[in-house]
């Protein structure tokens, strides 16, 4: 029998924010595994990349395969920063890249802790957000006159460094990725500026069991899924 465990934040812990009746990720992943599979979510929204530790203590003895989709969060927990002053773009990437190294950081431990239980393992890349299209009341509460568009692209260009990180350790410590600033690349895949709706979360769960599928989640490689 096969049984996935889904770890991270809400990308998989997003039955809070899907439409009443609508499923979350964790059940549509079950909806698509075979009868004798079975997935289940140990993800905790708000989480960070250092709650993973956290998680897993609670993993159960039958799990098979790993997901950890995290790091949104620690991105989103620095985008007050959007609006500090700065001398010069220069100034501006050094205080981003001392984000990124930061993360990096903290995302190596993670990993390697991750493959210390001995399961075949996949992480997520972290999607670009909606801020441009989605009501901003969910990241802005009151609004406090913030401008979708404008945060849309500081949003992009933050986490291109964030992306960077995961992707660098993915590869040097061969774990397979699936890319979900491709899968997630419409205005529909999402329930609000960072949560992924039913129909994002659809095509989430169709990735995790496409990896099931693919003998690439035992390799000993780095792949990248989208």
């Amino acid at each position: 029998m096969t049984h996935v465990i889904l770890c991270g934040d809400s990308i998989f812990d997003n039955k809070p924010y899907v439409q009443p009746g609508e499923p979350d990720v964790t059940t549509q992943v079950n909806a698509i595994l075979p009868e004798d599979s079975k997935a289940t979510r140990l993800a905790v929204d708000g989480d960070v990349t250092e709650d993973i530790h956290r998680q897993l203590q609670s993993l159960p003895n039958d799990a098979t395969h790993l997901f950890i989709s995290v790091g949104g969060n620690d991105a989103l927990g620095g985008i007050n920063v959007f609006t500090e002053p700065v001398a010069n773009v220069g100034e501006a990437l050094i205080y981003v890249n001392t984000m990124r190294n930061q993360f990096e950081t903290r995302y190596k431990e993670m990993l390697q802790h991750a493959l210390s239980q001995q399961l075949p393992l996949t992480v997520c890349s972290i999607y670009y957000p909606r801020f441009h299209s989605q009501n901003l009341e969910r990241v802005f509460p009151g609004g406090n006159g913030v401008n979708g568009e404008t945060f849309q692209q500081m949003a992009m260009a933050a986490l291109a460094n964030f992306n960077d990180a995961i992707f660098r350790q993915s590869f040097q410590l061969k774990v397979p990725l699936i890319d979900l600033r491709v899968l997630c690349d419409e205005d529909v895949d999402f329930a609000n500026p960072i949560e992924p709706s039913a129909v994002g979360g659809q095509k989430i769960a169709r990735a995790i069991v496409d990896m099931l599928d693919s003998s690439e989640g035992s390799a000993n490689k780095t792949t990248v899924y989208a």
